[in-house]
């Protein structure tokens, strides 16, 4: 007799699952982590029979781990403080709702505000083993008696929900990926579930260059098969990451201009306005450095979506397949197509070198922009900017597409007339828009440069959301969901994570030589004057609009393009060489 298969979300929520987070106590998990999955229970997402039990150092029972998680959970319970003005006024007028009504409209499901007795109905699931032992590197010992209370949790969550269909482990390592291979060794031979999936879930950095990745990738599947391990990448779980394939291959319009012959250079920019210390983890990122804490993962996979082929379907497999035809083809980083350097005091802030935990003779950059080739026929002399830095004058993570200029441009003599360019924000808020050059009403035939906003809706329930005090999406939730369901696509594969090691490794080997000279740039700038001179060397024309929402007191002008027509919009008088001279123009300006 055969029987339908059940669908997989309606399949887990059937079965008993244990969500084991091994170093439960770090940043990552308490401020990352932790959230989310709350979020995901609150919302009903992750299945009846769950549990959450963390393992860590730090000697916490039950109830003081509980009470730890408490403080950062309330966090995710955000409201609209007494007197402040609430979105909801603006979204209400966008959707024509009365000042009474419901708002909600036939695309938008009225979502739950998180309460309290929510945080408690989470934690009533979360329990926490404290570990006594300290795991070396990768030449030490396995204790004989690590992991026993932890595998007699694992076993007490089985015996207590027999009933179900299938017993499913999830082993999430927020821990260093020195200590992967002997934990791994520990979890298989007494935590493994003889009836259910067993799934391994590791945080970057994944080695620091091609032979020790090589290593890691070796002792961890003579564990764990490799369809069973999730590299996470939190950037693949970004909404706007997740909409650049439903975006390039749901409309015409894209596909025949995403090629070679009509985009100019892509840039992919990271950029934080805090340094390595603000964070508390200088020591990591000084042996790490931008490029491997940011570029060789974040940015690389970014570029591969950007650039990848319509794959045969969206199973995660096909999908993978093109992300890493990309990755293949990317050029070795020619010491001339890179600038690296580190912040110096600046605005009130100590220089990255005066940092007690960082080395006079450090070499881990704080800043890189790297100009990488993709060797195929459809990208091949497009220069794909890559940009990462700390320490800079503003919070900013985006994908500019900048097509070419129009072949015979009636308009090309004209001031107002800019590049298109598709901007993909992830950062400070995720926003879809497309920069484009249009007639100014009137009389007249002038043209401005403007901005045609393709995330409007979604911005509205993101507004909604904001007013109603419920968090927006993160990362993570969706990343999650997937791991619980088994679709890896939004997960790393080891012959993805080789071929981005080998685009970044030999640069790397260069900077910690002191082959490739190390500038530097004051703290709270737009970073080193070398990588601006080495954008301009691309082709690269900086066009801003208003959309863009650019600091522009911290911008040199004399570098950048500003058409007239926008400098008249924004108040700004233009030199008699064509450039603006800046007066620190307000937000609203």
């Amino acid at each position: 007799k055969l029987v339908m298969p059940l669908p997989v979300e309606v399949r887990v929520k059937q079965e008993s699952l244990a969500l084991a987070v091994l170093g439960a106590t770090g940043d990552l998990s308490t401020k990352k982590l932790f959230p989310c999955l709350f979020q995901l229970h609150y919302q009903g997402f992750l299945p009846p029979r769950t549990t959450v039990i963390g393992y860590g150092r730090t000697a916490y029972d039950d109830t003081s781990f509980r009470t730890l998680l408490r403080t950062f959970l309330t966090k995710a319970i955000r409201s609209v403080s007494p007197g402040q003005s609430s979105p909801c006024t603006a979204i209400r007028r966008s959707l024509d709702i009365p000042a009474g009504g419901e708002l909600v409209d036939a695309n938008m499901v009225e979502p739950r505000e998180p309460t309290p007795m929510d945080i408690d109905r989470f934690l009533s699931i979360v329990s926490y083993v404290h570990s006594t032992h300290n795991y070396g590197g990768l030449g030490s010992e396995i204790p004989r008696d690590a992991l026993e209370l932890f595998a007699a949790k694992l076993d007490q969550h089985k015996d207590t929900h027999q009933s179900a269909n299938a017993h499913n482990r999830v082993f999430y390592l927020a821990l260093p990926y020195e200590v992967w291979p002997h934990i791994c060794a520990l979890l298989k031979q007494k935590c493994m579930s003889d009836s259910g999936f067993n799934r391994l879930v590791l945080e970057k950095p994944f080695g620091r260059d091609t032979a020790s990745a090589l290593e890691l990738n070796a002792r961890l599947s003579s564990v764990f098969s490799e369809e069973h391990i999730y590299r996470m990448d939190r950037y693949l779980g970004k909404e706007i990451v997740e909409n650049l394939l439903v975006m390039r291959f749901a409309n015409r319009f894209f596909s025949p201009i995403w090629n070679r012959d009509n985009i100019k250079n892509v840039q992919i920019i990271f950029k934080e306005p805090y340094g390595a210390e603000d964070q508390n983890r200088t020591a990591y990122f000084d042996s790490q450095g931008i490029m491997r804490d940011v570029m060789q993962n974040h940015l690389l996979q970014i570029l591969a979506l950007v650039a990848m082929d319509k794959p045969a379907s969206l199973s995660h497999e096909d999908i993978r397949d093109e992300k890493l035809k990309v990755l293949r083809c990317v050029q070795n980083i020619k010491d001339e197509d890179m600038v690296v350097a580190q912040y110096t005091a600046g605005n009130g802030h100590r220089g990255y070198k005066e940092h007690p935990s960082v080395a006079d003779d450090s070499t881990a950059p704080t800043f890189c922009m790297a100009v990488l080739y993709v060797r195929n026929e459809r990208w091949d002399g497009v220069p794909f900017i890559l940009k990462a830095g700390k320490g800079l004058n503003e919070r900013r993570s985006e994908v500019r597409i900048q097509l070419r200029d129009v072949p015979g441009d009636l308009f090309s003599e004209e001031q107002g007339q800019g590049p298109n360019e598709f901007v993909l924000r992830m950062q400070p808020e995720e926003e879809l828009y497309l920069k484009m050059t249009i007639k100014k009403p009137g009389l007249g035939m002038n043209i401005v440069p403007s901005e045609m906003q393709l995330s409007e809706q979604w911005k509205l329930v993101q507004g909604y959301k904001s007013a109603k005090g419920i968090a927006p999406r993160r990362a993570y939730e969706r990343l999650i969901l997937d791991l619980i369901h088994g679709f890896r696509g939004h997960f790393v594969r080891d012959d993805e994570l080789m071929a981005a090691w080998r685009v970044i490794t030999p640069a790397l080997e260069r900077i910690d030589s002191g082959k490739i000279p190390m500038h530097t740039y004051r703290y709270g700038s737009r970073g080193p004057n070398e990588a601006e001179a080495l954008r301009r060397s691309t082709g690269h024309t900086a066009s801003i609009v208003a959309k863009d929402d650019v600091p522009l007191d911290s911008m040199p002008s004399s570098e950048f393009y500003f058409p007239s027509a926008f400098a008249r919009k924004m108040n700004l008088d233009p030199s008699s060489d064509g450039s603006i001279c800046l007066e620190s123009p307000t937000k609203s300006q």
